[in-house]
C-alpha cells in the first residue's frame, strides 16, 4: 500500500478550513438573511400616510412598545433594510419612544402552542450569525452577547438604553432591555445580578418551555413557580426589574401576581374575549391585572389576535379595555419575533389613526399607544 504524502494532513486541514469558512459565509449571507426574511413579514410596509391631526396627536404622544425580537436575526439596525419589522429608521419614522427589545435565549424544537420539551434549536442560528462560540448551546452567554450588542448600537445611533427612571425622560428613540424567559440564568439566582449588570430591566419568567423558575403556557406540566421562582420576585423587584408574563402558565400567572409588590406587564399577547388561544389572556386574568395596577400588552400577530389586520388589534384593544380598564393596555407587537404583521414599525400611525375612529378619545389614545407603560416603568425602575 502507498504511504500518504507528509504535506496530505497540512492540505486536508486546509482545506477543511476553507470549506468551514465558505459554510459559514453562506449561512451568514445567504441562509440567515433568507431565513430572517420568511419569517418576518408585514402586509403592509412603510410609512403610512394620515391625516395632519391623527400626525400631530400620534407625534405628541409618548409611544411605546413592550416587545420585538430584532436582536436575535443580528442585522445592522442602524440601517433601514427590506424586511423584517423593526431597525432604528423605521423605529423613527413610526414616532416610537421607546421600544422594548426581547432577548430570546431558548427555543425548543417543534415549537407550538400547546406542548413543547426543553429543547434547544437556537445554536445553528447563533453559528451563523457568526457570534462567540459559547451561544452556540449556552443560554445566558446568548443573553449576555444581545445585551452587549443593543449597548453598542446605543453608541453608535441615536438610541439611548433605559436603565434607570430618569433615562426614561430623555427625549428621542429609548430602547429597554427585557429577557424573554428565564433560562438564561440557568438555574442560578446569581445570575439575576449578572443580567442586571449587563442592563436588563424586564424579565419574563418563561417562554416556549418550563424552566427552573416558572411553568409555561406552552411547557409540558405547566407548573407555577418554583421555590427558586419565589425566591427572585422579590430579588427582582428590589433591582428595578420589571416582570413580564407573557408566555407564563396560568399557575405561574397567579402565584407571581400573589407575590408581586409592584406592577407587572403581559409584554405581548392576546385577549381570549376576541380570540381564544393559551397564549391569550382570560377576562380573570384582565381583571386581576388591573388589580395589580399592570399592563397588557396587545400583540399584532395571528396567534394574539386570529386576523392580522389593524382592525383585529383595534377589536383585542376594545375588549381589554372594556375587562381591564384603558389604564391598563398598551402595545406587544412581537415584531420580529417570527411573525406577520399587519404593519412594521413604521406604520404604528396607522394604529393611532384606527383607535381614534373607533371612539376612543385622545386621552386614551395616549394611554394606549405607550403612556401606560410609561407609568408602571417610572413605577419600577430605579432611581
Amino acid at each position: 500500500m502507498t504511504s500518504l504524502p507528509k504535506r496530505w494532513p497540512r492540505r486536508m486541514g486546509l482545506s477543511l478550513l476553507v470549506s468551514l469558512g465558505v459554510l459559514l459565509m453562506v449561512l451568514r449571507f445567504k441562509i440567515l438573511p433568507d431565513f430572517d426574511a420568511k419569517s418576518n413579514r408585514s402586509l403592509s410596509s412603510g410609512p403610512s400616510e394620515v391625516s395632519k391631526t391623527i400626525q400631530s396627536l400620534h407625534d405628541s404622544a409618548f409611544v411605546a412598545d413592550l416587545h420585538a425580537d430584532p436582536l436575535l436575526w443580528k442585522r445592522d439596525l442602524r440601517k433601514r433594510i427590506r424586511h423584517g419589522h423593526v431597525d432604528l429608521p423605521r423605529l423613527q419614522q413610526g414616532g416610537v419612544d421607546l421600544q422594548v427589545f426581547g432577548v430570546v435565549t431558548r427555543v425548543p424544537k417543534g415549537t407550538n402552542y400547546r406542548s413543547n420539551t426543553d429543547t434547544d434549536r437556537l445554536g445553528l442560528l447563533f453559528l451563523a450569525s457568526w457570534r462567540f462560540p459559547t451561544t452556540w448551546w449556552s443560554a445566558k452567554a446568548r443573553a449576555v452577547a444581545q445585551a452587549r450588542e443593543l449597548r453598542g448600537l446605543g453608541r453608535g445611533s441615536d438610541l439611548s438604553l433605559v436603565l434607570s427612571r430618569n433615562d426614561l425622560e430623555k427625549d428621542g428613540l429609548k430602547g429597554l432591555l427585557a429577557l424573554e424567559g428565564m433560562h438564561a440564568l440557568e438555574g442560578s439566582a446569581s445570575a439575576l445580578h449578572t443580567l442586571h449588570r449587563a442592563g436588563f430591566r424586564m424579565m419574563g419568567l418563561a417562554h416556549f418551555a418550563d424552566n427552573a423558575v416558572a411553568g409555561s403556557a406552552h411547557g409540558l406540566k405547566k407548573h407555577g413557580l418554583t421555590d427558586l421562582g419565589k425566591s427572585l420576585i422579590p430579588r427582582m423587584e428590589s433591582l428595578g426589574i420589571t416582570i413580564d408574563l407573557a408566555h407564563a402558565s396560568p399557575a405561574a400567572f397567579q402565584d407571581t401576581l400573589k407575590l408581586a409588590g409592584r406592577p407587572v406587564v403581559v409584554s405581548h399577547g392576546g385577549v381570549q374575549g376576541t380570540c381564544p388561544g393559551p397564549r391569550n389572556l382570560s377576562d380573570s386574568q384582565l381583571r386581576q391585572l388591573a388589580a395589580n395596577g399592570g399592563v397588557v400588552g396587545i400583540g399584532f400577530w395571528r396567534g394574539a389576535i386570529c386576523e392580522v389586520t389593524v382592525d383585529a388589534i383595534v377589536r383585542a384593544i376594545r375588549h381589554a379595555v372594556a375587562v381591564a380598564g384603558v389604564d391598563h393596555v398598551g402595545l406587544g407587537s412581537d415584531f420580529d419575533g417570527n411573525t406577520t404583521t399587519p404593519i412594521d414599525a413604521a406604520g404604528l400611525p396607522l394604529l393611532t389613526r384606527s383607535l381614534r375612529a373607533s371612539g376612543f378619545s385622545e386621552a386614551d389614545v395616549r394611554k394606549i399607544m405607550g403612556g401606560n407603560v410609561r407609568r408602571i416603568l417610572s413605577a419600577n425602575l430605579p432611581e
